[in-house]
């Protein structure tokens, strides 16, 4: 990912001594999930730093559950939760040759 600094990292020192890959994985996915796991960071330090504890600890333990999932198991939680909201709310499609004659 473009942006983060691991990405950057990454990008500079390992994958030259990788060679090109064979897919690339989309983007949006893993960053919506960092993102919720960014969200429920700073609403756990909220949480202590205001003195509501059991905020602080519910969402450590949330950003800690999705951890563990996508650590031990392999499986992204918010990864999932991007294509599970993108079924349901599917956006703007954007004019290409395949469905111009088609309204959006």
């Amino acid at each position: 990912m473009r942006y983060s600094p691991y990405g950057l990292l990454y990008r500079q020192l390992v994958r030259p001594r990788l060679g090109p890959p064979s897919e690339l994985e989309p983007e949006a996915p893993p960053r919506f999930a960092q993102t919720v796991g960014l969200v429920f960071a700073v609403v756990g330090v909220a949480g202590y730093a205001a003195g509501l504890t059991w905020l602080g600890v519910v969402a450590t333990a949330a950003a800690l559950a999705a951890a563990f999932l996508n650590g031990v198991f392999g499986f992204c939680l918010g990864c999932e939760m991007y294509l599970l909201i993108r079924r349901i709310w599917p956006g703007r499609q954007s004019l290409t040759p395949a469905n111009a004659d088609k309204e959006i």
